[in-house]
């Protein structure tokens, strides 16, 4: 014994089909069998206009929301570290014992006729980091003591 599926498909239907007997017929060796069938209609119902548009829209705007945020999140990490702590009142670096959190290096004996990388270093680090964002800095010039 073997047996064979075979698929019929039909790509148009009219309602005159529904009318109409359709004979299948299956010959093998001597014996042959015959099957007459009759189209029903189905219950197939479209989705709403309203529902298949919401979902087309939340399907395109979804991915878009995704990348935009991981875009984000990627610019402004540190910033959302900060914002974390701040919201949390949790500070991961208040018990590690350490007495700094950087140490600002620059070159003090570099004669620039501006004087920006000092300027930089003594005063607008200090301001941002320590003022603003509660970090302690050494800076060698003010924190470290002559022999120190």
């Amino acid at each position: 014994k073997f047996y064979v599926t075979r698929l019929l498909r039909i790509r148009k239907v009219t309602d005159e089909d529904m009318h109409h007997n359709f004979t299948c017929m299956l010959q093998a060796d001597e014996r042959t069998q015959i099957k007459i069938m009759k189209l029903k209609k189905g219950n197939t119902r479209d989705l709403p206009v309203r529902i298949f548009t919401t979902g087309m829209v939340l399907a395109v705007l979804f991915p878009c929301i995704a990348v935009a945020v991981v875009f984000v999140c990627v610019m402004f990490r540190v910033d959302l570290v900060l914002f974390y702590r701040n919201v949390c009142r949790r500070d991961d670096t208040a018990g590690d014992g350490k007495e700094y959190d950087a140490f600002v290096s620059y070159l003090k004996d570099c004669v620039s006729p501006t004087e920006e990388e000092r300027e930089f270093a003594l005063k607008i680090l200090p301001m941002v980091l320590e003022e603003n964002f509660g970090y302690k800095l050494c800076i060698f010039e003010r924190d470290v003591s002559p022999g120190g």
